[in-house]
């Protein structure tokens, strides 16, 4: 995912979530619109938990682990005979 793309779909994600939470406090428990708010804190939480997986796993496919730069340096300095 394109890095504009993925910084889009965040921010919209965490716009909802947050909206949702600051409405929540307001609503009674037993009325429709409170289901309705809860669904929405889900649902937004969830896409976030998933974007942020989504995201982490592509930068750790982009970026090579320290670990595996120093296996790779330490063969390099040492000539094979």
């Amino acid at each position: 995912m394109a890095p504009a793309l993925s910084r889009l779909a965040f921010t919209m994600g965490l716009t909802l979530f947050l909206l949702a939470l600051m409405a929540l406090p307001f609503l009674s428990p037993g009325s429709p619109a409170f289901v309705v708010d809860v669904l929405a804190l889900l649902i937004s939480g969830g896409f976030l938990a998933l974007l942020v997986w989504s995201i982490r796993r592509e930068v750790a496919r982009r970026i090579p682990s320290q670990h595996d730069h120093e296996e790779g340096s330490d063969a390099s300095s040492h000539p094979s005979s």
